[in-house]
């Protein structure tokens, strides 16, 4: 079975403080529809223009490093991402609990292997809003 885990790598003086991830299947499985649920609470405003840097490695490998606008994500169509929060589902975030929902599909082609996730983001200021460290395992993970 595949297996997963994540750290919140902030600190208490974030913006965002995440509270929980939850993900459905669990563990993700290659070649299914995924759902991930993260629950957390906005402590100071967040504005437009707010983004993250993703890093996914495979071992010491970099496969992706990629900074997304974390609203124009949001904005796309046909975007997995969607945003549940007491002031609304768009920019600027005020203060209050917010679920940030993926809902998509994993590749079936997924290796059979080890990553590492890492997500930092940032106010449009550059100040820290978020830090996560993930780990997925699919070395022994069904293929459906």
């Amino acid at each position: 079975m595949a297996k997963w885990s994540y750290v919140n790598a902030g600190s208490e003086t974030d913006r965002l403080q995440i509270e929980s991830i939850t993900v459905t299947p669990d563990p993700p499985k290659p070649g299914a529809d995924l759902k991930g649920v993260i629950k957390a609470t906005v402590t100071a405003e967040i504005t437009d223009g707010a983004y993250a840097e993703v890093t996914v490695k495979l071992g010491l490998v970099r496969l992706l490093q990629k900074r997304y606008d974390l609203f124009a994500e949001l904005k796309k169509d046909g975007s997995p991402w969607s945003l549940t929060a007491d002031s609304g589902g768009g920019a600027p975030v005020a203060p209050g609990k917010v679920e940030l929902t993926f809902d998509g599909s994993l590749p079936r082609e997924i290796p059979r292997a080890k990553f590492t996730i890492s997500v930092r983001a940032y106010t449009v200021d550059d100040e820290d809003l978020a830090a996560l460290d993930a780990q997925v395992d699919f070395l022994s993970a069904d293929v459906r």
